[in-house]
This record gives structure tokens, C-alpha cells and sequence, in this order.
């Protein structure tokens, strides 16, 4: 279906993996081996992310999942740990919780999804806790442990939690990592993520980024929106401001979540219409 619509619109797809050359040139190695080389005027990186692995945790190990791996789950676990209460963190939560296993959930900050209003965020908890989730506020790990029977996280504050499984769901990296970006002189941040202004232009004004590849808000909703706006700049030179606190989320926790615009505590402060 997908493919169907880009050929309606005269979009060439091409399969295999690309690299910058140059400021205006890919090289693609196509999957049958052989590389052909790309040249155009502007190009927009919408590459997506992947899980963050930091480097001091053993993804090897059998029992420690990221929010992809978890997915090959084989077996219900009767206890989990999840590091990281953002978006993500929180979803697994409430689906892990919803078949009664149990759920030490770990939140380096000092409540849950802090970009949300404080109502829904304390009601979120409130339904976490009434569930039976143990949530953890201001916790960061010092070791995580990976054992024959489950897995050990050390925690800064001395605590030590053992549980069946580990899930690992702090934070994604975007998939630049293979992209040559040294090549033409762009910098990603420690994520692997690319910082653009308000048309989504990188630091070089021919090449544009969209989607999870630039953080935050790291929505599907987001991406189509911004794909728009940097579509029109690049083909108008300019386009419609669009700002990203407008951007309708939908969390799938228990209870759902949605919000759209500004949070109650700044909207108080702000004397424009809302």
C-alpha cells in the first residue's frame, strides 16, 4: 500500500543502505552487493531511532531487554524491572501489570511524564500505585547484574532490586551512526540525534531532518507535520509555522492519555487566548 502511494506521486524508491559522500552526494549499497551513487540538490534525513544502549549493560545477557527485544518475550515473567518511566517505561508498565506480573518501575525524576499536566500526571500515578506498580522516583542505577535466575539492579541510593527480567527503557538514539555524517561536517548530540531550527534545517540548509532522528517529541503525529513543514520549505523556501506543543499525543498507559497545547501551569502565566 505504502509503495502504491509513492509511485501515485512519482517517488523513486530506492532499497539499500546510504552514506554521505559529500555535501550532495550518497553512495548506496544496494542489497545484491553493488553501489550506486545519489546525487541531489537537498535531501531530508528521516532515518528514525532505536533504544538506547548504554554501555555498561549487557543486552546480551538473556534477561535484559530493551523496548524492542521485549517484544521475543517467550514466557511471562512473574516479576520486572523497568528503567525508565517515560512514555515507553510507562506503556510496558501497564501492560506488564495488566497480567499480574509484578512491576518495580524506575523513574530518574521525581514524577512521571513531566511534560503532562500535574493532574494527569499524579492521577497516572495514582492509578499505577492502586494497580499494584512500584514506583520508584529519583532513582538512577549504579550497576545492573545479569544472573542465571534474573537480573540485580544496584541503585545509586544503595537499594538493591532483583527481578526475573530487566527491561532497559531509558531513552532512543537515532540511526545516524552509519550515515558518514563526518563526511559533510554535521554533529549529532550524545544521542545520535540532530539539532534543526524551525524548518527543520540542519546546521547545512540543503539537508532537513524530521522524525525521531531529531528527539523530542519522537511522535508518529509530530513526524507527519514536520515532513509537511520541511517539504514546503524546501520546495517554497519557506512555510506555515507550526509549533510543536500543538502536537495532539496519545499515551497508551492504563488509563489512556491524551493531551494537545500548552499544560495548565504555564497557561496560567501566559495572558494570551488559549
Amino acid at each position: 500500500m505504502r509503495q502504491g502511494f509513492y509511485e501515485r506521486n512519482h517517488c523513486e524508491i530506492l532499497q539499500g543502505n546510504a552514506h554521505f559522500v559529500d555535501e550532495h552526494t550518497l553512495a548506496l549499497e544496494c542489497h545484491d552487493g553493488t553501489v550506486e551513487t545519489v546525487t541531489a540538490e537537498k535531501f531530508v534525513i528521516a532515518c528514525g531511532s532505536r533504544p538506547y544502549h548504554p554501555a555498561d549493560v549487557d543486552f546480551h545477557h538473556p534477561r535484559i531487554y530493551d523496548s524492542d527485544s521485549i517484544l521475543s518475550l517467550q514466557h511471562e515473567p512473574r516479576h520486572v524491572i523497568i528503567y525508565g518511566a517515560g512514555v515507553i517505561g510507562c506503556e510496558y508498565a501497564s501492560i506488564f501489570r495488566g497480567m499480574e506480573v509484578k512491576v518495580d518501575l524506575i523513574n530518574t525524576r521525581d514524577r512521571l511524564l513531566a511534560f503532562l499536566d500535574q493532574e494527569m500526571s499524579d492521577s497516572l500515578s495514582y492509578h499505577f500505585w492502586n494497580s499494584g506498580v512500584v514506583i520508584r522516583h529519583n532513582e538512577e542505577y549504579e550497576k545492573i547484574e545479569g544472573v542465571d535466575d534474573g537480573v540485580i539492579m544496584h541503585l545509586k541510593s544503595g537499594k538493591k532490586l532483583k527481578a526475573d527480567c530487566l527491561l532497559y527503557a531509558n531513552g532512543r538514539t537515532g540511526n545516524t551512526d552509519t550515515l558518514a555524517l563526518e563526511n559533510i561536517g554535521l554533529q549529532t548530540d550524545s544521542r545520535g540525534q540532530l539539532k534543526v531550527n524551525s524548518m527543520y534545517q540542519t546546521a547545512l540548509p540543503h539537508i532537513y531532518a524530521v522524525g525521531d532522528v531529531i528527539g523530542y517529541p519522537s511522535l508518529a503525529s509530530a513526524a507527519y507535520d514536520q515532513g509537511r513543514i520541511a517539504a514546503q520549505a524546501l520546495v517554497k523556501g519557506e512555510a506555515s509555522a507550526h509549533l510543536i506543543e500543538d502536537i495532539p499525543t496519545g499515551i497508551y498507559t492504563i488509563p489512556e492519555i491524551s493531551s494537545v497545547g500548552k499544560t495548565e501551569q504555564p497557561a496560567d502565566g501566559d495572558e494570551s487566548a488559549v
